[in-house]
């Protein structure tokens, strides 16, 4: 089976995961009876679990709302990065819409780095860190206390402090993109990105449906935001949600 049947299979079937909540019960046989506008009733769940997020974009695919199926598929990525399921039927969305390519940015080394620092979440890199901060100290220790090992205790600091400071690295990163600029997705068909955040400014360019963007600034009715290969633009602020979990 090639990962395309994998992905539509996934999309059809949406997994029941052991939960005490009516609501996630009810909006799972709502899925199964083929009701997905009904289904919907995963955004009454309070906190929304990995799960419950992936639900809910599979229950916007069957509708056609790709965009917020994506969107969806999204915030369960950051809950739980590597879950195979999410990424498929993420990809999968991606490419139905066209927009897989658009999303990754144009730089080999930049796909290279984003993947590598959003393949774990906020905590995990906080854990690493804290990890990464202990073995440091207790290698520093031993070399101090242990005088005829220092050589080696040496090699260990020093190569658990370069671990230490690129989870620091990427948990920065991830923070501070987070709060300058929170990524969002587009979730209306042709989105009109302007020069300007007013209705009779120029068009700039036009953002397909399922497109993911930087959000650099919000005024309210509009925002300025940055597409992968660095276009900027004003678009309506209903026409994009917002990835970033609060």
């Amino acid at each position: 089976m090639n990962w395309k049947t994998l992905a539509c299979s996934l999309l059809i079937a949406v997994p029941v995961f052991g939960s005490p909540m009516d609501d996630f019960k009810t909006a799972n046989q709502l899925y199964d009876a083929g009701k997905f506008a009904e289904a919907a009733a995963y955004e009454k769940i309070e906190p929304k679990s990995a799960h419950v997020f992936y639900n809910l974009g599979n229950a916007c695919f069957r509708q056609d709302k790709l965009g917020l199926a994506i969107l969806n598929y999204e915030k369960a990525r950051r809950l739980s990065p590597r879950d195979p399921d999410i990424l498929a039927n993420l990809k999968f969305a991606e490419q139905r819409l066209g927009v897989e390519d658009a999303n990754k940015p144009p730089g080999a080394v930049q796909r290279f780095l984003r993947s590598i620092i959003e393949s774990r979440t906020v905590n995990e890199w906080s854990g690493y860190e804290l990890a990464g901060l202990w073995l440091t100290a207790l290698a520093i220790g031993a070399c101090i206390f242990l005088p005829k090992l220092r050589t080696g205790f040496l090699i260990i600091a020093v190569a658990c402090f370069v671990g230490l400071a690129a989870s620091a690295l990427a948990l920065g990163q991830q923070v501070i993109n987070d709060h300058r600029s929170p990524q969002g997705i587009v979730i209306v068909t042709g989105a009109e990105a302007r020069f300007a955040p007013l209705p009779e400014s120029t068009v700039h360019f036009q953002l397909a449906e399922g497109t993911k963007v930087a959000i650099r600034e919000d005024r309210g009715q509009w925002l300025l935001v940055e597409r992968a290969d660095g276009q900027q633009g004003w678009v309506k602020t209903g026409a994009v949600g917002r990835i970033t979990l609060q």
